[in-house]
């Protein structure tokens, strides 16, 4: 238990260092300072339905399409794959730890250090509509799915930051190529879409969300349930894969 909380918190370190993190939490803020703009404009949102509606625009498709992946690549590829670049895991891998808890240090790491700044992403989105309606129900519900997405999207890139210098590339074409491009456009691709896990889990917990949403969620039903385990299965799967290369790069 004392390995997994000192490699948990050098990870935290290693990741939170020099300007990465201020730069990604600006972006994180980007969503809130948008509604806030919509928000201030009377005309357009004079009702609440309306204001329900631009929660649901431009502000929720960035923190879902734009910020959710990036922050989720840069700090899930930099998990292990900064040690790896740095020549700091072959050190670490000395030690006598069992690969499955580098492996889950390292993917929690990572997550904490992205649910960080877009969690709080999400709680701000969800002041700024609360303070315009006195209506606080967006915010639980939002901040599990950005944590659930957000889990998604780390568990696959701390694999591919481990297993290629071009993660960060790999990534991004996943991210607004496949996610913001393929899924939506061919409806039937986006139940295997990691950004509509969180979507999914927020519209099932917010029902009145479904009508703004239809259309991002393609034919993935809104569940919080069926989320909630499609993440944890990815999570897994993701330490379980990470550990067997590890294991194999002792081997080697």
């Amino acid at each position: 238990m004392r390995a997994f909380a000192a490699l948990l918190a050098n990870t935290l370190r290693q990741l939170a260092g020099g300007w990465r993190i201020i730069l990604l939490a600006l972006m994180g803020l980007l969503p809130a300072a948008v509604l806030a703009v919509l928000l201030a404009d009377d005309r357009t949102t004079n009702t609440a339905n309306k204001a329900w509606e631009a929660f649901h625009q431009a502000p929720l498709t960035i923190m879902f399409f734009i910020v959710l992946p990036v922050v989720s690549l840069v700090f899930g590829t930099a998990a292990l794959g900064d040690e790896r670049r740095d020549g700091t895991l072959s050190f670490i891998l000395l030690r006598p730890l069992p690969r499955l808890v580098l492996a889950g240090a390292k993917l929690l790491g990572a997550w904490l250090a992205t649910l960080t700044v877009v969690g709080v992403g999400a709680i701000c989105m969800s002041v700024v509509l609360g303070l315009r309606l006195s209506e606080w129900a967006s915010m639980g519900p939002l901040f599990l799915g950005v944590a659930l997405s957000s889990l998604s999207y780390v568990s696959v890139f701390l694999v591919l930051g481990y297993l290629t210098q071009r993660a960060v590339l790999i990534g991004l074409v996943y991210a607004f190529i496949w996610e913001s491009g393929m899924t939506t456009a061919v409806a039937s691709l986006a139940t295997v879409s990691l950004m509509r896990v969180g979507l999914s889990a927020y519209a099932g917990l917010v029902p009145t969300s479904r009508i703004h949403l239809a259309e991002l969620l393609g034919t993935v039903q809104p569940g919080a349930g069926g989320a909630v385990a499609k993440a944890v299965v990815i999570a897994v799967l993701a330490v379980a894969s990470t550990t067997a290369l590890l294991r194999r790069r002792d081997v080697t």
